[in-house]
């Protein structure tokens, strides 16, 4: 891992934003602001957060019924143990994590459930898009660096978002494209090429039904709207006198600053994206520093504690999904 280009361009994106961060803010102003926040507030936090993953889960489970028919209850702790691995490792590693550890317990499709989880992401950065346009429009984007990343992220997934269904419209067209892409796989694979290439395109497709697709719609703008309840919780304890809308609007322009390669679950830009949006909201900036910190915490140290406790009890070692290559993992179904 430590030799991996990906590691280090990861790991520097991070300590540039980082220090950015704290070089807008001076540590004993952020010490006081800490001081006299109330972090009772974190426990109804915590709890509002593990609702919002429920309700990922359950849409996890619309798009894995045409890899394998799962409930949300068995799928909640291969979802946290994806994000304690996207909180570890670099470059949202825990996306891969996630597909290997559920493809080899339950024996069902790694790619198939790479594939679902490539649509979930597809999903979440268009919600995310849409709350950061909604939320900007009702308070406004009064620094131009947010509207620098709304223009971005727009871009970004609404060209993502027409190419996806562009590739899946059609079967054939799809199995052409992926078909493309696996013949770069070693030799030995070739003999299962085409059951690689028919689950993925099953579970790329599996938005393509008019019930699948407003249930994954409806679940994806529940589950972070319920996320951004879990920051307004958070943030009573810090009495902050800003409105839900700026709440959705941090959610968003933390989670989309973190879409890029980044190490320790985002840290660097979600706590450069929250303190921006504070601030703009007029918000004390070193209660806007403290605030980001501890609010990034409550989402990555839960997951992360709980992540590698289910992953113990699985029988798994960090190590071996920290060693995870496409070779061992799951491009086989």
């Amino acid at each position: 891992m430590f030799r991996s280009l990906r590691f280090w361009a990861s790991f520097l994106i991070s300590a540039v934003l980082i220090a950015l961060f704290f070089r807008a803010t001076h540590p004993r102003e952020l010490g006081d602001a800490l001081a006299e926040a109330d972090f009772r507030w974190l426990v109804p936090g915590t709890g509002v957060l593990f609702v919002a993953i429920v309700a990922r889960c359950i849409r996890w489970s619309v798009l894995m019924r045409p890899v394998a028919p799962m409930s949300p209850a068995r799928l909640f702790p291969y979802a946290i143990i994806g994000y304690m691995a996207n909180n570890l490792l670099p470059a949202r590693a825990g996306e891969v994590v996630r597909a290997y550890v559920l493809g080899d317990r339950e024996r069902v499709s790694k790619m198939g459930t790479f594939g679902t989880i490539a649509v979930e992401r597809l999903f979440d950065g268009c919600t995310l898009v849409l709350m950061l346009l909604i939320a900007g429009a009702l308070v406004g984007f009064e620094d131009g660096r947010l509207r620098a990343i709304a223009m971005a992220s727009t871009v970004l997934f609404l060209a993502a978002i027409v190419g996806f269904y562009v590739l899946t419209l059609r079967e054939e067209r799809a199995l052409r494209v992926i078909h493309f892409f696996l013949r770069w796989l070693p030799d030995r694979f070739e003999p299962h090429v085409e059951t690689v290439a028919d689950n993925l395109v099953r579970s790329l497709r599996s938005v393509h039904e008019p019930v699948p697709l407003l249930l994954v719609a409806a679940f994806s703008g529940l589950a972070w709207t319920i996320e951004a309840g879990a920051y307004a919780v958070i943030g009573v304890g810090f009495d902050m006198d800003v409105g839900f809308a700026h709440y959705c609007l941090l959610l968003a322009a933390a989670n989309l600053a973190i879409i890029i390669p980044t190490f320790f679950g985002g840290t660097g830009p979600f706590e450069w994206a929250a303190r921006l949006v504070l601030v703009s909201a007029g918000v004390n900036p070193a209660v806007a520093s403290a605030y980001s910190v501890v609010a990034h915490g409550v989402i990555l140290i839960p997951t992360t504690v709980l992540g590698l406790i289910l992953l113990w009890s699985f029988g798994v070692s960090f190590r071996r999904i920290a060693r995870v290559e496409v070779e061992e993992q799951g491009v086989l179904p």
